[in-house]
């Protein structure tokens, strides 16, 4: 053969071997996992010394809730990790359930459509900065059942703010945030509601706490179609921005079949008074309580209900409905017209706990995050119709209901209606008049 034409037909191999692997499908190389084997270590801060009010004479109310049922519990759950900040996750619920009237919402102790009463907990966290507040971009806070605020992140001695843990199981609020990320304390939270929390993420390694938990994790990052988002302007458009709605999250849930009917202990109520000490006014305004989130309960008689005050001013709430194309990024769009209201609260529940800093970095500051021990037992104080009870938590592990006492070891009965728990450093100086 011709060398010319030995040579072209090399050529025409070597084009056609390029074709074909151009035209190939290439397949994309999966996203690695990520995993952390750094376990946190926990550094234990000095408490002060137990709050030292005496203890108001016990309440006079009697149980009116009938002997408890029981009822099945799931199989235990292994904990993939030892690790000291991370429940170890038992059979739930862990005790029996108290029987109850099905209408009867066990986080309120209020008349509610039983279908509702049928659902997972939702768990949302909710920005309490400044600028959220100056600008009411706080939504969804008057129609929770139960309010959990705690202080968050440590840098040097001090506390960069609060946040709010937000339980809906009896309402649909049509708008709920602005979300914020997650954070340790809520293991001491959502156990007990077997709930799903609602949040924007976390620092890499409560992430990774979080993943090693069989708790429902509804991090944004990894659930973005169940979010929208509210354009703002100016410096902290960042705190206000992610926002979510109850129809919409039971909507994703039933999607990633998540949704389901949760059997919840629930809290003792009772509608009669407390006997105890006339207390009209209750204030968080010494340190460690940030100076820019003091707040302070006043009780109104004509409602039986507690307005909450933030660094001097009332607090609202200003939520609409929204819709959106639900999707990765989606934009918040209106479709109805806006509620504001003041928040209230038929009891407020201050719960002392210890207060630890551990090694966990969750921002740029360096701030490391807080771990809250609401196991055991502690010191509480109780107020409800404008009177004062002074006594203690208690439970064994987080997947249990707290149970709450007097000074004599009596029962202490919330108001039905909606609470708000302030989880406070143990000895910490509560103002009450």
């Amino acid at each position: 053969m011709f060398p010319s034409v030995r040579r072209g037909i090399l050529i025409a191999i070597l084009l056609a071997t390029v074709f074909l692997v151009a035209c190939e499908e290439v397949t994309p190389t999966p996203r690695p996992t990520r995993t952390r084997t750094v376990e946190p270590q926990v550094i234990l801060v000095t408490d002060t010394p137990e709050p030292s009010d005496t203890p108001a004479p016990a309440p006079s109310a009697t149980s009116t809730a009938p002997a408890p049922t029981p009822r099945a519990a799931s199989a235990p759950i292994a904990r993939p990790i030892n690790d000291p900040l991370l429940p170890i996750f038992g059979p739930f619920p862990p005790k029996p359930i108290p029987d109850r009237p099905a209408n009867i919402n066990p986080l309120t102790g209020l008349v509610a459509n039983p279908a509702m009463l049928q659902r997972r907990p939702i768990v949302a966290r909710i920005g309490n900065d400044k600028p959220v507040r100056d600008n009411n971009w706080q939504a969804g806070l008057s129609l929770a059942d139960l309010v959990f605020e705690e202080l968050i992140d440590v840098l040097g001695t001090q506390y960069a703010g609060t946040r709010y843990s937000a339980v809906y199981l009896s309402n649909d609020p049509p708008l709920i945030g602005p979300i914020r990320s997650e954070r340790i304390v809520n293991f001491q939270i959502v156990p007990m509601l077997d709930g799903a929390l609602a949040n924007a993420g976390g620092s890499n390694r409560t992430r990774w706490l979080f993943s090693q938990s069989p708790l429902i994790n509804l991090d944004e990052y990894f659930n973005q179609p169940a979010y929208c988002y509210i354009s703002r302007e100016g410096t902290f458009f960042y705190m206000g921005r992610l926002y979510t709605t109850s129809p919409r999250l039971r909507e994703w849930m039933q999607q990633k079949k998540e949704e389901a009917a949760v059997p919840l202990y629930g809290f003792t109520f009772s509608d009669r008074a407390p006997t105890g000490q006339p207390v009209t006014s209750i204030g968080l305004t010494k340190a460690p309580w940030p100076a820019g989130s003091v707040v302070q309960w006043k009780y109104d008689s004509a409602s039986g209900t507690y307005t909450r005050l933030v660094a001097g001013n009332a607090q609202t709430d200003l939520y609409y409905p929204v819709t959106a194309k639900w999707g990765n990024g989606a934009t918040c769009v209106t479709s109805g017209a806006e509620t504001r209201a003041s928040i209230r609260a038929t009891n407020v529940v201050v719960l002392y706990a210890k207060h630890e800093k551990t090694d966990i970095i969750e921002d740029s500051n360096n701030a490391v995050s807080v771990h809250i021990t609401l196991t055991g037992q502690g010191d509480a104080r109780f107020f409800r119709d404008g009177v004062m009870v002074s006594g203690k938590w208690r439970r064994q592990s987080e997947q249990e209901f707290f149970d709450f006492v007097d000074a004599s070891g009596n029962t202490v009965y919330l108001k039905p209606g909606n609470t708000w728990f302030e989880l406070v450093p143990t000895g910490y100086s509560l103002d009450a008049s």
